[in-house]
């Protein structure tokens, strides 16, 4: 059982353990928790980090959806460590990084400042608080990311690298998923689905409607490649 640490000495000594450039996430596991008393435990797949993830609250479910729909998040791990706080121990839901930035996620639903603390002033990494009520206009976003996330957690293995390419080129003059699918038979209809689907995980197609609309055959898929 990994043991428990002290975030913020973790965060300051992390120098002597990887470069402050180095591409390999700081966090890659997390803290063994038998979560809160009688907490149910939702296991998923988790595509951008290639593992399995344990949550224990459907607030925590719909943050990971979110972070795994969000190309800029290139790295997150939850429950990375514990914070030393107040004289006791806090254990912040997840870690994400984006870009160069760092920060440690606590949801919460009273109202917090974001960026409340600097934890770290080597390594710029913050303490945000995420109220849930923020997460009403993600609604859409977020439920249609619930539906994509098992195409890619069943399926992306059995996608090529040739369909990818191909399914990025015809995304190039923005048809919607039905014409993509219909295009592209005899061709399995759940890879090119999982296909067109894996190129927006990874940013590479842009949905214009997919914040404000449920993803159907209707939806219009747009490679960012000129």
């Amino acid at each position: 059982m990994k043991s428990e640490v002290n975030l913020l000495t973790c965060w300051q000594t992390a120098e002597t353990r990887m470069a402050p450039t180095s591409s390999k996430p700081r966090f890659t596991q997390a803290i063994a928790s038998a979560g809160p008393n009688d907490a149910a435990r939702y296991e998923f797949w988790a595509p951008k980090i290639g593992r399995r993830v344990t949550l224990f609250t459907p607030l925590q479910v719909r943050i990971w959806t979110l972070l795994e729909g969000t190309p800029r998040v290139t790295a997150y791990c939850e429950r990375p460590a514990y914070w030393q706080h107040d004289g006791g121990k806090l254990l912040p839901d997840f870690w994400v990084k984006a870009g160069r930035r760092e920060a440690c996620w606590i949801i919460t639903s009273d109202s917090q400042p974001e960026g409340t603390e600097t934890l770290s002033l080597s390594e710029e990494i913050e303490m945000r608080y995420i109220d849930v009520r923020s997460l009403a206009s993600r609604s859409v976003w977020i439920e249609n990311w619930i539906r994509i996330l098992p195409y890619l957690s069943a399926n992306a293995r059995f996608v090529s690298d040739r369909l990818m390419r191909d399914m990025e080129q015809a995304s190039s003059s923005g048809p919607t998923l039905g014409e993509i699918e219909r295009d592209f038979q005899p061709h399995d209809i759940v890879l090119v689905r999982t296909a067109v689907l894996m190129l927006l995980h990874q940013g590479r197609v842009k949905p214009p409607a997919l914040r404000e609309r449920a993803l159907d055959s209707r939806t219009v898929f747009r490679s960012l490649r000129p």
